[in-house]
């Protein structure tokens, strides 16, 4: 069920202890905001803890240095953030959901209240938002949280998505005490050895489909051996593609183990990336969306490939006729 900003900060303020779920392979955005959720909602006498199936990345262990869980029992109140549909929580995604707060397309969850801004440039916007309205103070530790979340979801204010909003969020967050240089060198400046040569082989297997609209890349499983990358090195990695002017869509597939494949799908605004893979099966954003394939990285390259193809052609010769129950690979 759809909900508003005013029912899901009723529904939270009237609860007496949360367990709050984010998705599986952690980003900054899913961490953010639901360790600065927890934070906030101790200022109200909630006891409240996160949950997810996988650990978080060592990349995010500065933020997450001095953050503790409550102890919450079985009964608690469960909330999803930053999660489009089940899925997603992988291990978790049999537990029933109360309550959404996302920045995704949301298809899952039919029996939680959802709070969803689906042009919002992160989930921790939102839950910047929700933490106001409920007059809840903002620490500077909750404000790092939030702002590392703002900062790798949109690269730095770089990605098709970023707003008015996420300045304004941005600026507000700054003023709540985040450490907003040391969180953005670190995300979106430093890179590790291991990062740049891995970001070397992506750019020797670059090439063009489409007419030069598609650019497609990849690495095995044997490159994240040979360099001992950890996913660490990884995060962000995607990007790469959109550093291309000439291309429209940019398909990276990152084989992280044998004939296991994710795919993201990058768009500058032309064509719909969410469309694109939800076409395979994976969904997303317009603008970033992604899929999985048990497979080569060959294999996986040329089946998206396709699906580009089929889509930019079918789009280009009727965008009306263009939606979600499409086929186009």
């Amino acid at each position: 069920m759809k909900g508003t900003l005013e029912q899901a900060a009723t529904l939270l303020r009237s609860q007496t202890s949360v367990r709050i779920y984010y998705h599986k392979r952690p980003d900054g955005d899913a961490i953010g905001s639901s360790h600065a959720l927890v934070l906030a909602l101790r200022q109200l006498g909630i006891s409240a803890a996160t949950c997810c199936c996988d650990p978080i990345p060592p990349i995010f262990e500065p933020v997450c240095a001095v953050f503790t869980q409550d102890e919450v029992g079985p009964d608690a109140f469960s909330v999803a953030v930053d999660t489009a549909d089940s899925a997603r929580l992988g291990d978790y995604q049999d537990v029933p959901i109360s309550l959404i707060v996302d920045h995704h397309i949301n298809r899952g969850f039919d029996d939680a209240l959802k709070y969803v801004e689906e042009d919002a440039s992160s989930c921790c916007e939102l839950i910047l938002k929700l933490l106001e309205y409920m007059h809840l103070k903002i620490t500077p530790q909750i404000a790092d949280f939030l702002y590392t979340g703002l900062v790798t979801d949109t690269l730095c204010f770089r990605t098709a998505s970023t707003n008015t909003d996420s300045m304004c969020a941005a600026a507000r967050l700054a003023a709540y005490g985040a450490d907003i240089v040391t969180i953005a060198r670190h995300h979106c400046l430093y890179k590790t050895p291991a990062r740049i040569r891995i970001e070397s082989i992506l750019q020797e297997s670059f090439h063009f489909t489409s007419s030069g609209k598609v650019l497609g890349c990849m690495y095995h499983y044997e490159d994240l051996q040979k360099l001992g990358i950890t996913d660490a090195d990884l995060d962000g990695l995607n990007a790469v593609v959109e550093q291309v002017e000439a291309a429209d869509l940019g398909i990276v597939v990152r084989e992280i183990a044998p004939k296991f494949c994710r795919v993201s799908v990058r768009s500058k605004g032309k064509y719909d990336a969410n469309l694109i893979c939800r076409s395979f099966g994976g969904g997303g954003h317009p603008t970033a969306a992604g899929g999985e394939f048990h497979t080569s990285p060959e294999e996986a390259l040329r089946h998206v490939e396709e699906c580009c193809r089929a889509f930019i052609e079918a789009q280009d010769k009727c965008p009306s006729n263009v939606n979600e129950r499409s086929s186009f690979c």
